[in-house]
């Protein structure tokens, strides 16, 4: 049976969604055992300036409604934070080469002494790196292989999400129009470039975003093809779209849970049973549900920091969400924003390597 149908028959077909989620669950455990992991951050904001314009987003703004980069000791002052409070990530994001639309990034990047927002993220992570136990973990957009080299000298892991392969999103109307670094083919070739660097990636899909059942069958099939070919790939985010207003689709429909609990079984019985499956528990509507769906990661969780990509969902409660963990048996656990079986001399760069290696366990977790 072709993939395409074979989704199409387990997305849409008659077995009942538990047994999907029962399946699925089996292989999680067998792959990633009874643990839980999150990765304990901060957000850093660089700058909300961007050259994109996506109808989903509020994250990004224009000059004139606020749109800046954050100063050096801003970015000091939130990682400090982030230390204090017992984190492992500093999540550097920030809208894609701002400077390709903006005159007045421009001029912000040279009043700093940098000439591209990549050198800038550069210096701010190289900072951070040296000063802190903190990693810096970077999602600017689109990279370019010396790009992604001069990020992994600081960072252990990076990530892109993919959102969709649907090139209809591109259309007037539709939630792509205005974003040109949102082609699929630009975002494959970042992936390509991480693989030929030796960089550990995350990536995704944006799930709710487009409008046909054809749409989001093929997202899933390629989404498995493109894991089974490129190796940089850690972990996949499936992110439900949640409709925020003043935005062109606020008006637009959310997830429901039987589809996307359905969704994840499938990614999860299809996905290389080494790539970590992460759902964002802010977005869900019940996160207790989603336990036993056949993920094995809540991906990162702020004690300190709003989610500035989606402000209007908070981060769940810890002590409650190691209870709900619990009661489904399985623990709650912390993880670095780079998975064990990539800590080697081949995927971080040496001064990384050796800042990782004195954090973890034996088995590349966090230190109790």
């Amino acid at each position: 049976m072709m993939l395409y149908e074979q989704i199409d028959t387990l997305l849409f077909g008659e077995k009942p969604t538990s047994e999907l989620s029962a399946e699925a669950f089996d292989v999680k455990l067998s792959s990633f055992g009874k643990n839980i992991t999150y990765s304990p951050k901060v957000f850093i904001p660089l700058t909300t300036l961007c050259q994109d314009s996506c109808a989903y987003c509020t994250f990004v703004k224009t000059p004139k409604d606020g749109g800046t980069f954050l100063n050096y000791e801003e970015v000091d002052a939130i990682a400090s934070v982030g230390v204090s409070a017992g984190c492992y990530e500093a999540l550097f994001t920030l809208g894609d080469k701002p400077e390709v639309k903006w005159d007045f990034a421009l001029e912000q990047l040279k009043s700093f002494g940098f000439s591209s927002t990549h050198e800038y993220l550069t210096d701010n992570m190289k900072k951070i790196h040296q000063k802190y136990k903190i990693f810096p973990h970077a999602n600017p957009g689109l990279m370019t292989k010396d790009e992604i080299i001069n990020y992994k000298q600081y960072s252990p892991s990076g990530g892109l999400m993919l959102e969709s392969f649907s090139p209809k999103l591109l259309e007037k109307g539709r939630a792509h129009y205005g974003a040109k670094t949102k082609n699929i083919k630009y975002r494959i070739e970042t992936l390509n470039n991480a693989e030929k660097i030796k960089y550990p990636m995350t990536t995704g899909l944006l799930i709710g975003i487009t409008e046909s059942k054809d749409e989001l069958i093929n997202d899933i099939v390629e989404l498995i093809q493109l894991c089974k070919k490129n190796t940089a790939i850690q972990e996949i985010i499936l992110q439900n779209f949640r409709a925020k207003k003043n935005t062109l689709m606020r008006n637009n429909a959310e997830i429901i849970n039987d589809l996307f609990l359905r969704i994840i079984a499938i990614t999860r019985l299809l996905l290389p049973s080494q790539i970590s499956l992460q759902v964002p528990p802010n977005l869900l509507p019940d996160v207790e549900m989603y336990l036993t769906s056949g993920i094995n990661d809540l991906g990162g969780i702020s004690p300190k920091t709003i989610d500035w990509v989606n402000p209007d969902h908070l981060w769940p409660d810890l002590n409650n969400l190691e209870k709900i963990t619990s009661s489904s048996g399985q623990s709650l656990k912390k993880r670095l924003p780079v998975y064990p079986s990539f800590i080697n001399n081949e995927w971080l760069s040496p001064p990384v390597f050796e800042k990782v290696s004195n954090v973890i366990d034996n088995n590349g977790y966090p230190k109790q």
